[in-house]
């Protein structure tokens, strides 16, 4: 974690890239039968024609981008979906037609592709549609908290340290670098020298879990419930118009309870 922090420190790109692809997305890679070493190329995947609305949008995008240079990709969908309502009959039946005739034959095709592939090149197509939906779910959790305004996890000594020392505008190398320089050094100070950034980070982390316990007291109010955190789902905060107890009320309790045999 510390390492990713640090990449989005040091510079607005990443400094490590990951490229993680399962082998049977990607016609022409080899994958690996299960089991064995061999490999199999799996054929190549038919495309998918797009509808009647997709062929109008990408026919009439240039010339929307040409009329409206500093519209964003969705003003021009927008501006194309205006254009979509108010077109004849006729032409939307154009486009229609060449859809499923390009459908049709992308059926064949697709059924032959299917059948040329084995069972473990199968399973790898199941297991990586199943890794990206799982990705594209954590992808929206995230984009859902910070829109709802979850606190911000704190830095730690260290990461406010490089903070601190962070030179400006250097090259992908030399933020590598900088980063191992860094590294050194804050493993080289003493304990009075790191004392002020851990007495920082301890003040994050007090303020961070306040606000934390505040902001998930909200999400329980606003029913939320799948951004707070489990423990306080289990156990949600006593309601703060909740009128206190009486010595009534206690004595009432008191009676209730069983008495030991």
């Amino acid at each position: 974690m510390q390492m990713s922090v640090l990449s989005r420190l040091f510079s607005s790109t990443r400094l490590w890239t990951t490229n993680i692809r399962s082998p049977g997305l990607c016609s022409g890679l080899k994958t690996s039968a299960a089991g064995g070493g061999e490999t199999a190329t799996l054929p190549v995947k038919p495309k998918r024609p797009v509808n009647a609305y997709i062929r109008f949008l990408q026919s009439i995008r240039p010339a929307l981008k040409s009329k409206n240079p500093k519209a964003s990709p969705t003003e021009i969908s927008k501006l194309a979906a205006a254009q979509w309502q108010v077109l004849d009959l006729a032409n939307k039946s154009k486009l229609e037609v060449e859809y499923k005739k390009d459908q049709a034959v992308w059926l064949q095709q697709n059924a032959k592709y299917l059948s040329q592939l084995t069972d473990e090149q199968k399973e790898e197509i199941r297991q990586s549609r199943v890794e990206k939906s799982e990705e594209k779910a954590k992808r929206e959790h995230r984009k859902r908290v910070k829109d709802l305004g979850k606190p911000k996890r704190p830095l730690n000594g260290f990461l406010l340290y490089c903070q601190d020392q962070k030179p400006k505008n250097l090259t992908r190398d030399e933020n590598r670098s900088q980063i191992k320089s860094l590294s050194e050094q804050w493993s080289k100070l003493s304990e009075t020298q790191k004392e002020p950034y851990q007495r920082r980070a301890a003040d994050a982390v007090a303020k961070y879990r306040e606000d934390m316990l505040k902001w998930e007291e909200k999400m329980i109010a606003q029913d939320n419930m799948d951004v707070v955190r489990r423990k306080n789902v289990l156990i949600p905060p006593p309601a703060k118009d909740a009128a206190p107890p009486t010595k009534s009320s206690k004595a009432a309790s008191a009676a209730a309870k069983p008495r030991p045999q």
